[in-house]
């Protein structure tokens, strides 16, 4: 069967794509509390107000139902003093994961192919692909990265960019560091006998949300709780509708403070490990590897799953083993002199890079040539 596509360009059909999307996103195989429609709709709104929708969604027949969307919008850059449309994914930076939704039962490979053949019909709309946050662990990557490579007029580049991990909270199926993660439970142990207060799962959201976000610019000063455009996408985020029965906040409190907090999501199955944050007032008392140890024990209650996400801290392997990989996939059109611009540079930047020099130079050439 042919699926039939369609670009979702204006703001107004984005909104009416809400339940089929969020119906999609749960009926996926690999789904992830990133892939709903309140992501990509807010951060839109707030932190891409000069960006174009290029929302591809394919469906079983026309008018029919979702079989796959690929969630993306076009960036307007410069390089090398030349202007580049880069199409990408819509949620960029702040979303842990990111794909191409695919209904399960739908073919990964047709939908891919289908949604890959419709954008090269619009090449004129786009000059680079740059895809990022795509998980090793769902099989539609790979579908995508084979789809795009066997097209001739494109190139296609992957790069791993961080590792991800995520322990099975089902007894006995994940393999930890025990004697590191003794010692934690003893350390979380001597804080709730000094009379510390565990909040796990916080019942009054919207009263917490203040306090936490607070701790959280502390503690990171670059914390995007703090800058204006994200700031307000996360107010939106966790006031939405859709998002209420997904948030999950947890305080720890020492001595009449919050020394530790953790602001993260629920699904049905996992807990996402998102926004840790401390005050550094209480270092020594390692308040963070004792709120995390909690949380770990506290979901497995109900989930079958803790993912930690992206960055593999070392704490986190103590944890689990199991380490998956996000990819970045960059496709280029072979015949686009401003997809060459593009690509150079992004090229000669990871050379650069591993020949050592420092990154702070390296970010300071990114911004010289936006």
């Amino acid at each position: 069967m042919t699926l039939a596509l369609e670009l979702v360009t204006t703001v107004e059909d984005f909104e009416r794509l809400r339940p089929t999307w969020n119906e999609l996103a749960e009926r996926m195989e690999f789904p992830e509390i990133f892939y709903r429609w309140e992501w990509s709709f807010l951060f839109f709104r707030h932190c891409r107000p000069d960006d174009e929708l290029f929302i591809v969604v394919a469906r079983e027949a026309p008018g029919g139902a979702v079989a796959a969307i690929a969630p993306l919008c076009i960036r307007r850059t410069r390089s090398l003093g030349i202007a580049v449309k880069v199409a990408e994914t819509i949620v960029a930076g702040l979303a842990d994961y990111q794909n191409i939704l695919v209904r399960e039962g739908i073919h990964r490979g047709r939908a891919v192919d289908a949604i890959l053949a419709f954008l090269a019909d619009r090449a004129d709309r786009w000059d680079v692909l740059d895809l990022q946050q795509f998980c090793s662990r769902d099989p539609t990557t790979f579908q995508m990265v084979n789809a795009a490579q066997s097209r001739h007029d494109w190139t296609v580049r992957t790069h791993i960019l961080t590792p991800v991990a995520v322990r099975d909270l089902r007894p006995g199926h994940a393999t930890e560091d025990v004697g590191r993660l003794r010692r934690v439970r003893s350390r979380l142990a001597a804080l709730q006998a000094r009379g510390g207060d565990l909040r796990l799962s916080c019942e009054d959201f919207a009263a917490d949300w203040p306090t936490f976000r607070a701790l959280h610019v502390s503690t990171w000063p670059g914390s995007p709780l703090g800058r204006d455009k994200e700031g307000k996408f996360f107010d939106a985020l966790v006031a939405s509708e859709g998002m209420r029965e997904h948030l999950d906040l947890s305080l720890l409190l020492l001595d009449g403070r919050v020394a530790a907090g953790h602001f993260g999501f629920v699904d049905a199955r996992k807990a996402y490990y998102y926004m840790p944050a401390r005050d550094r007032s209480f270092h020594n008392e390692r308040v963070g590897a004792a709120l995390l140890f909690a949380l770990v024990q506290h979901h497995a209650r109900w989930r079958t799953s803790f993912d930690f996400m992206r960055t593999l801290g070392r704490y986190k392997s103590w944890y689990t083993d199991t380490i998956d990989v996000n990819l970045r996939v960059v496709i280029y059109r072979n015949s686009s002199v401003r997809a060459l611009a593009y690509g150079i540079f992004d090229v000669t930047r990871r050379f650069l890079l591993e020949l050592g020099l420092p990154r702070a130079l390296l970010r300071r050439l990114g911004r010289g040539r936006s």
